[in-house]
């Protein structure tokens, strides 16, 4: 017979709040225009998303079929391993996104603004843009194998592990300057935006920077790290809420006290309550309770 427990969802009004989406996004937005403004490299845009996930492609399930169930773990994955493949051919993020058909990662490589998309005045693809293509393709050919996506399943999806593995592949590469009139080194731009869409192959989906916005469904997800059967929490949102979403991702991670203190837009009163309140689910999780009714979002 199945035992029901009821998780007690804090709704105290003294509770220190998370911040508000509006309020996140009014403030994430001139820091995102002012750091494409600045012609950053590839690294401080890693950074950059790594604190800020909502801002990546997946984030909702608007890349393929979707995944209706959520990320695993409620969170993206920054540089997970994919076993056989070296340290510098793994994706930059990947989501892990399910629903009742399927395991969908969505794998994603970026590159820097900087880079072109096309040589200037033959309308071919730049070599940097052909190679981040081929890192595509790589992860092509590694998930083909049915051995690696049982890995993968089992790694990343474990409730979902008898289910299919479905992947996508993201590139984010370059700016929309390259296309627009007043800025393009090339002599029809809008020819050549028309290439750059019709690019794409078979689960493919192709970004500029310029594209990107933060997605309110992510203002919960976390970023996490995977390296050798070991996982840690990298960052929290400051919109971040202490649900019962927290039940998977804190099963995997112990004590989050590293990640939230370094949060931005969180107050300190906040931090210590995220940290109170991932205990609590924590204990709720690993109960021998086989399953939980709550309801709120602390």
């Amino acid at each position: 017979m199945d035992t029901f427990r009821h998780a007690e969802t804090d709704t105290r009004s003294e509770r220190p709040p998370a911040m508000p989406w509006d309020t996140y996004r009014a403030a994430l937005l001139p820091q995102w225009q002012s750091l494409l403004s600045s012609s950053p490299s590839e690294r401080e845009m890693q950074e950059f998303l790594e604190l800020h996930p909502c801002l990546l492609p997946g984030a909702t399930d608007n890349i393929g079929p979707g995944g209706h169930h959520g990320p695993s773990f409620s969170a993206v994955i920054r540089q997970p391993s994919l076993k056989g493949l070296g340290p510098t051919r793994v994706p930059d993020f990947m989501w892990v996104r399910r629903d009742t058909g399927a395991i969908r990662p969505i794998c994603i490589e970026i590159e820097s603004p900087r880079k072109a998309w096309f040589n200037k005045g033959s309308r071919t693809p730049t070599a940097e843009l052909t190679q981040a293509i081929d890192q595509l393709t790589e992860w092509k050919v590694w998930f083909s194998s049915p051995e690696n996506q049982l890995i993968f399943a089992k790694t990343y999806a474990p409730s979902y592990s008898h289910r299919p593995v479905e992947p996508q592949f993201v590139l984010v590469y370059g700016r929309d300057a390259e296309f627009r009139e007043a800025h393009s080194p090339h002599g029809s731009p809008d020819y050549m935006r028309r290439k750059r869409d019709h690019m794409p192959r078979d689960r493919e989906h192709y970004f500029t920077y310029d594209q990107l916005n933060p997605e309110q469904e992510a203002e919960d997800y976390a970023t996490l790290t995977y390296k050798i059967d070991q996982w840690s929490l990298h960052s929290l949102p400051p919109t971040f809420s202490t649900g019962h979403h927290l039940m998977e991702m804190s099963k995997i991670i112990r004590d989050p006290s590293e990640a939230v203190f370094r949060t931005g837009f969180m107050s300190v009163e906040r931090k210590s309550y995220v940290i109170e309140r991932w205990k609590y689910w924590r204990e709720v999780a690993l109960s021998e309770h086989a399953h939980f009714i709550a309801v709120g979002r602390e």
